[in-house]
């Protein structure tokens, strides 16, 4: 007998709910369309550039740097380079932003330490881009040369849009 009683009492509760929830979700629909949104409608945002990772289209065509060499405040040996790269675009894409990896190695060619550094500006098709104000502190004293790659780059989908 008690069984049958918590049985019809969770029954009843549960229908509740459900009558609850139906008139509650009735309501919202309601109050939406009384503020004019629309509901099914997609917003649309305006394009974002795409992430090329390694373009092959893209080559380095000059690097070069100076070296600092310090003490720094730990009273350790350490180094700064001031860098000038010159990137050429080979391929067909509008590219506006690079990120190059620069590999630092010692006398025997070891790599020592490696940093990236994010270049912007616009590099259209067919054209380089140099720059030459790339400065990297707190090196190892050990540093005597470097390798510049490209890390990735982003691909301006309507170039001609922006310049509008």
């Amino acid at each position: 007998m008690f069984r049958r009683q918590i049985f019809q009492a969770v029954t009843f509760i549960l229908i509740g709910i459900v009558i609850f929830l139906l008139l509650r979700g009735r309501n919202t629909e309601r109050e939406w369309e009384a503020q004019n949104i629309r509901l099914g409608e997609v917003a649309t945002e305006s394009s974002s550039p795409v992430r090329a990772i390694l373009p092959r289209d893209l080559e380095i065509v000059e690097t070069d740097a100076s070296w600092t060499r310090y003490i720094d405040e730990d009273e350790n040996n350490a180094a700064a380079a001031r860098h000038s790269v010159t990137v050429r675009n080979n391929g067909g894409g509008f590219y506006v932003g690079l990120w190059l990896r620069l590999e630092y190695v010692n006398e025997n060619g070891t790599p020592v330490d490696n940093r990236t550094h994010e270049i912007s500006g616009e590099l259209p098709p067919g054209s380089t881009l140099r720059v030459d104000d790339i400065t990297i502190d707190g090196l190892p004293d050990t540093v005597s040369d470097f390798h510049a790659d490209i890390l990735s780059a982003d691909m301006e989908l309507y170039p001609e849009a922006s310049q509008n």
